[in-house]
């Protein structure tokens, strides 16, 4: 069929406008994809306890701040990174959670839970993480927690939320806390990667007491 060359050169024009148009929109879908994904994954922050490395100032490491004796310990201000801190903390602002026994409530009473240095607690979300992934198994949250195997045998498991931390001047462990044993590393991670924070102790009527059926 014969075509003209001013209809060869409308159907030229229309091909590499139509492709242009084309590259562009799936460009734009990439891009939102990536976004997305960037986003979904960084909501909640993994961080390994490897990434601890980016998290320290120049000239300052984590063993450097183990080594120094407990009780002569810096703030953490003085050795983390501001954007580090920060993000750290927001992990904490649907809620903080602890594990204790029943009988040590029982003992010590509920009106105020915590030492006066500081009680340490983990973030709502890896502790909802935990639990369900537990499935009932008491082996698997003490592997995680570091607890000692054998330690929580028997006993009845109590599960503390507490709502707005942050209220309770929520801040990263300087290892000076009389809760903080030789397994403490500082940035706020707990052995395996969870995130830990202290705050001050809680009151009846601030918190919410679940027991967890552990076996």
């Amino acid at each position: 069929m014969f075509i003209s060359s001013k209809m060869r050169l409308f159907l030229i024009s229309f091909l590499v406008l139509n492709t242009s148009i084309s590259a562009k929109t799936t460009s734009k879908i990439v891009l939102v994809s990536e976004n997305f994904n960037l986003t979904a994954s960084h909501f909640f922050q993994n961080d390994t306890t490897d990434l601890l490395v980016k998290a320290f100032k120049k000239g300052h490491s984590k063993n450097e701040i183990i080594s120094i004796p407990k009780g002569k310990r810096p703030d953490p201000s003085n050795y983390l990174k501001w954007r580090y801190r920060h993000r750290h903390q927001r992990n904490f602002r649907r809620g903080a959670s602890f594990l204790t026994k029943k009988q040590v409530l029982d003992k010590y009473g509920r009106a105020i839970l915590g030492r006066q240095d500081g009680l340490f607690v983990m973030c709502k979300k890896e502790m909802d993480d935990l639990i369900h992934k537990a499935n009932g198994q008491l082996s698997y949250v003490e592997t995680e927690l570091g607890i000692p195997s054998g330690i929580w045998k028997n006993a009845e498991i109590i599960r503390i939320d507490i709502r707005k931390p942050k209220k309770l001047k929520l801040r990263l462990p300087s290892g000076n806390e009389t809760g903080a044993n030789e397994l403490w590393i500082p940035g706020g991670k707990l052995p395996n990667g969870y995130l830990e924070s202290v705050i001050n102790p809680v009151s009846e009527g601030k918190y919410t007491e679940t027991t967890i059926i552990l076996k």
